[in-house]
């Protein structure tokens, strides 16, 4: 019988963050899924982590002799997927150990629901500094237009906390290949405007990591593809503008905090002309280069300290007991 969960797990060079990906998906109490495994061409230690998991049942572990980017890998995986419900996770995130249980339960009890998104724990520098969302914020649920899948604004997802009804693909279509950065904020859009069903858990079921490891993004490849999502996701004329602008403005401010002040000017002038000149954020790109680079520094510092473990709620404490045996393991690894 065919499972309820295809699990999309692409990876490129990641290795031994690979290796708590992969088991916090094994750690899962719910054991109705399969579980596709993507080495995009590594050159580091990854076909070892790979030969580690030779022989799981619930894993199909494939490795490509070339790289070409995650949204080809996940195209792959698609094809083969046998679940009811298709979900990703990144190669650098957690699961927690119920998450497809939570989800199951509200899929079960929301038998509508197509698109179903939980909230996430974010990780950086061995800290829990927050959740990707305010639980207790308002949140778009049913029907909902297109274009809220782009920013999160109003739909403040991650790809990792996904379930995706699979018959949508085959109705939608999957990823885009011309794509770099926003293929997956994209392909929600067309699934939202062709009238997916969306669901929240407000509960966070994940860790997302944030850390130097990232694929630095191209901002502004990021922006242009915002607004193909936007277009793709049927955004009137009105809504298009307003939306260009905030995206603009957010670009401009992980440039500016990415300490590329000139490059942040520039692109808010070249987007927003003479509009720009009235933003704050056009002003604070004038700054010398060194008190920014103290004042990022400054903020992180205070963010540690901030969320230093010693302080944690129960709850964070709990998420700390999860997640550190896979983190101690990795360092052990490396």
């Amino acid at each position: 019988m065919a499972p309820l969960f295809s699990i999309i797990l692409p990876t490129y060079n990641r290795a031994h963050m690979l290796r708590a990906a992969v088991k916090s998906v094994l750690a899962q109490s719910c054991r109705d899924f399969e579980c596709f495994v993507l080495d995009d061409g590594s050159t580091d230690e990854t076909p070892r982590v790979f030969a580690e998991f030779q022989g799981e049942s619930l894993l199909h572990l494939q490795r490509f002799p070339d790289n070409r980017r995650q949204h080809v890998r996940r195209n792959w995986a698609l094809g083969r997927a046998q679940g009811r419900f298709v979900a990703f996770l990144d190669s650098d995130d957690i699961w927690l150990p119920d998450r497809l249980e939570v989800f199951g339960r509200v899929l079960a009890a929301r038998p509508a629901v197509d698109f179903l998104f939980s909230n996430a724990w974010l990780w950086r520098d061995n800290r829990i500094i927050g959740t990707l969302f305010d639980a207790d914020q308002p949140l778009a649920e049913g029907a909902v237009p297109g274009w809220y899948a782009v920013g999160h604004a109003q739909l403040p997802y991650l790809t990792s906390n996904l379930a995706i009804r699979r018959s949508l693909f085959d109705r939608v279509g999957r990823f885009r290949e011309d794509m770099e950065i926003l293929e997956d904020t994209e392909l929600y859009a067309r699934m939202l405007k062709d009238g997916a069903c969306v669901g929240a858990i407000r509960r966070p079921l994940a860790v997302r990591r944030l850390h130097a490891g990232q694929i630095t993004h191209d901002h502004e490849v990021d922006y242009r593809e915002a607004l193909m999502a936007l277009e793709a996701g049927g955004a009137p004329q009105d809504v298009f503008l307003k939306e260009k602008e905030r995206l603009a403005l957010a670009s401009a401010g992980y440039l500016w905090r990415a300490l590329r002040p000139r490059e942040a000017r520039q692109f808010l002038l070249r987007e927003l002309g003479d509009k720009a000149s009235s933003l704050p954020l056009y002003w604070l790109t004038f700054l010398p280069f060194g008190t920014l680079a103290w004042a990022k520094e400054l903020r992180r510092r205070c963010l540690m300290a901030r969320h230093h473990p010693a302080w944690a709620c129960p709850e964070i404490r709990g998420v700390y007991r999860l997640i550190d045996p896979l983190l101690a393991q990795e360092k052990t690894a490396a």
